[in-house]
């Protein structure tokens, strides 16, 4: 699990910020949304433009360099325009099995590193600086004897011990790539046309329903959301194009064709949530964009449920900051490129009893 995360001069963030996850209290309430005493369900709240939707983008760097997801294809912005470095800088520090491993590395843009370090148990186990190319191994079974040939900076070394050396599959070291193979991250809505991950399957939506013999459950999803369709999928035999339909008493149309925009947003979200026994860390930003309240609290609830994978989900929906959905160590505000729990942003002491949104709503959390 992501125990703590750290980045510094990334887009709008000039100057450090960190996500700590490991700063829960003993609240006796909603003890589920905690699993080896890190937050495993987390929630951030923040104006528009605070830093939230960037802040997922800087948690998910890491996959661009040591998985096979897609990558951007260009970023602008990537480092802080105020900062004089180009350089934008990242820490990552995991726990499995109660030993951490700590992973930090540079970039001047998504593709290319400028050094990478990691540390097993606070000792450092290898490390490699692109301009010089200079590296260091020690420590990482397996590995001692590997001969290092790092032909550019898009390549990463860490990648490349675990690619074409014999790790142990127990170690952190092989948690820690695992762990980063199976992080997603997806809107509430697809951007430009694309469904993130899933414009690797090569699937619609109707074939990702049909190939897990789920347009059933679906359709009970919806009903569970007061929405009701009868619902069925064709395939075109000569295109072999897979379509989801809604059937009427007359009539049948496709469904993308006479779904709301906040019903759309729930096919798109059950889709993902179909891969969720695969995944090991959600981020969705603004989550509930197109939903209405109770939606968001059920599609929030159906979350919390899932307790083999850490999340993070952004809103303005302040409706949710209720103890009866969450609880105060899970709730995290984001302003001024600082990120802090509930507790830490006041003074007072926080019960199960309290109005969390009224207290937000008051400024009881420092706005």
């Amino acid at each position: 699990m992501l125990k703590l995360f750290k980045v510094k001069n990334y887009k709008g963030f000039e100057n450090e910020i960190e996500f700590d996850f490991s700063g829960h209290r003993d609240y006796t309430f909603n003890p589920h949304l905690i699993k080896n005493n890190l937050v495993n369900k987390a929630i951030i709240f923040g104006k528009n433009g605070s830093g939230k939707s960037n802040l997922g983008y800087a948690i998910f760097d890491i996959t661009y360099h040591l998985t096979d997801k897609d990558k951007p294809k260009a970023v602008v912005g990537y480092t802080n325009g105020n900062a004089s470095s180009k350089m934008a800088e990242f820490s990552y520090t995991f726990q499995f099995d109660n030993e951490d491993i700590r992973y930090e590395y540079g970039k001047t843009s998504p593709s290319n590193l400028v050094y990478e370090r990691l540390y097993i148990k606070d000792k450092l186990a290898a490390w490699y600086d692109y301009k010089t190319s200079e590296s260091h191994i020690e420590g990482i079974a397996g590995a001692e004897t590997l001969n290092v040939e790092i032909p550019s900076s898009t390549m990463s070394f860490i990648r490349y011990i675990y690619r074409n050396c014999v790790i142990d599959n127990k170690s952190s070291f092989a948690s820690m790539m695992k762990f980063v193979s199976k992080m997603i991250r997806f809107g509430s809505a697809p951007r430009d046309g694309e469904l993130g991950d899933f414009a690797n399957l090569s699937q619609s939506f109707a074939g990702i329903l049909q190939d897990n013999n789920a347009l059933a459950q679906f359709e009970k999803f919806l009903i569970d959301n007061d929405l009701y369709y009868d619902l069925n999928i064709k395939n075109d035999v000569i295109t072999d194009v897979k379509t989801l339909n809604a059937k009427f008493k007359y009539s049948e149309y496709p469904f993308s064709s006479i779904c709301s925009s906040g019903t759309g947003a729930l096919l798109l979200f059950f889709c993902w949530a179909l891969q969720f026994n695969k995944i090991s860390f959600l981020f969705m930003d603004e989550f509930d964009a197109f939903y209405h309240y109770e939606t968001s609290e059920y599609v929030l609830k159906y979350i919390s449920t899932k307790p083999d994978f850490q999340s993070i989900v952004t809103t303005h929906n302040t409706f949710l900051l209720s103890n009866h959905l969450t609880r105060p160590d899970c709730c995290f505000i984001v302003s001024k490129g600082k990120i802090h729990s509930l507790p830490n942003c006041t003074e007072k002491e926080i019960r199960e009893a309290h109005n969390l949104e009224k207290m937000y709503r008051s400024g009881s959390f420092g706005g």
